[in-house]
């Protein structure tokens, strides 16, 4: 925790001098269960190395989930950050333990550059581009889809993806692409922090349209020419 507390002292300092923030672990954190005045961030696919306390296996796994609540004191100048890490159990044990994860300095560092944004965005009401988060580099390859029942985000329904649960590690593996890989934040924006509303989905919608019909065109001007072709037989 103090390698978290250190680089993000460093970055708040930077960026809001003039307040004072403090940042904490707090493992009663509930997913958008919060107090009054307070915001929320949830940090997902970020990569982290786990080891079991009891057999000392060790894994990687890039769905780790991060939750942060937020609150800034306008009046005092102070501001809040408590964090929850979810854990992960080892699967090789007959006897279950939820671990916490290891992080990087560089996953660290880009985790809380993420969070940096959030605060800008929901406690100071900036104007922020999601195109900004930074992304979350995966630093070993991973074999399989994610466990999702050695996964304590998942049980809580955090995890966007517990659907890989139907898909046993005994039949399926996802073969690891060449190192880096490379994820992106997946945190949802509201539109007034993005100041866009619905213009991206009904442009998605307008260029799809012309897609289908461009493809019709194409269609009707091949079936006239094979029906000409014939007929002039």
């Amino acid at each position: 925790m103090e390698i978290w507390q250190q680089i993000f002292s460093q970055k708040i300092g930077q960026m809001k001098p003039g307040d004072r923030w403090s940042l904490k672990a707090d493992y009663n954190l509930q997913s958008n269960d919060l107090d009054p005045g307070w915001k929320q961030f949830l940090q997902q696919h970020a990569f982290a190395r786990f080891q079991c306390s009891q057999c000392w296996h060790t894994w990687h796994s890039a769905q780790v989930n991060i939750l942060f609540h937020m609150h800034l004191d306008r009046k005092q100048r102070r501001g809040q950050v408590k964090m929850k890490i979810f854990r992960q159990e080892c699967k090789k044990c007959l006897v279950l333990k939820l671990e916490l994860p290891e992080f990087s300095q560089e996953n660290v560092e880009r985790v809380l550059e993420n969070l940096m944004l959030k605060i800008r965005g929901k406690c100071y009401r900036e104007a922020i581009n999601p195109h900004d988060l930074s992304k979350i580099i995966v630093e070993a390859q991973i074999m399989g889809p994610h466990d999702s029942s050695h996964c304590e985000a998942c049980r809580l329904g955090i995890c966007c993806v517990k659907y890989e649960a139907q898909a046993p590690a005994s039949t399926f593996f996802r073969p690891a692409s060449l190192l880096p890989r490379i994820f992106p934040a997946q945190e949802e924006w509201s539109e007034a922090e993005t100041g866009s509303g619905r213009d991206g989905g009904s442009s998605c919608d307008w260029r799809r349209c012309c897609c289908y019909s461009c493809c019709l065109v194409i269609f009707l001007a091949v079936l006239i020419f094979v029906l000409l072709y014939f007929k002039t037989k």
